[in-house]
């Protein structure tokens, strides 16, 4: 299965339009798995315009994976500061909201459009198969930091301050 997904990933990262892609290839040894250092597992999930969003697809990107729920208070205080991180980073940084979903798809899209969150948004899946590949943490919101070639460089447990994530952001981008 890792042989699979390191496969799939590899393959599907030197698929790509634009830029030279080749720069934003994890290097030939790396893991994939949710530790820092690794590479982020990859995942195609539904997103809330009913398509889907495949992770590996933001390669060349820096990627906030952030899982949370709208139950959750410290996810419903991270949220307007990932919001205001991927409005001012829009050239380098994707943000990605992995809602739970606990009380329904429904309740996650009008908690998005209530608060003005227009980062892209998918749903866990099912079995929450996403999750145990992140690790199968216990607490959310639980964000990851990916670089640009899908390597995971930071993990935060909780909700944080801006200048937490932006400055961990920042050291990625080179600023």
């Amino acid at each position: 299965m890792l042989v699979f997904a390191l496969s799939a990933i590899l393959g599907l990262t030197a698929c790509g339009g634009g830029d030279d892609n080749t720069k934003y290839q994890p290097p030939a040894d790396a893991t994939v798995g949710a530790q820092v250092g690794n590479i982020a597992p990859d995942f195609d999930l539904k997103n809330l315009e009913g398509g889907t969003l495949k992770l590996s697809s933001l390669r060349g990107k820096v990627v906030i994976i952030d899982f949370w729920d709208t139950w959750c208070p410290p996810c419903r205080r991270a949220l307007p500061v990932l919001q205001a991180l991927a409005d001012e980073y829009a050239d380098d940084l994707v943000v990605v909201g992995v809602a739970f979903g606990r009380d329904g798809e429904e309740k996650v899209r009008s908690y998005v459009k209530e608060n003005n969150l227009t980062f892209p948004m998918v749903l866990t899946d099912p079995q929450f198969q996403v999750v145990q590949d992140f690790g199968n943490f216990q607490g959310i919101p639980t964000t990851f930091l990916v670089d640009r070639r899908g390597i995971i460089v930071k993990q935060w447990s909780g909700g944080h301050t801006r200048a937490e994530y932006e400055a961990a952001v920042k050291e990625v981008l080179g600023r």
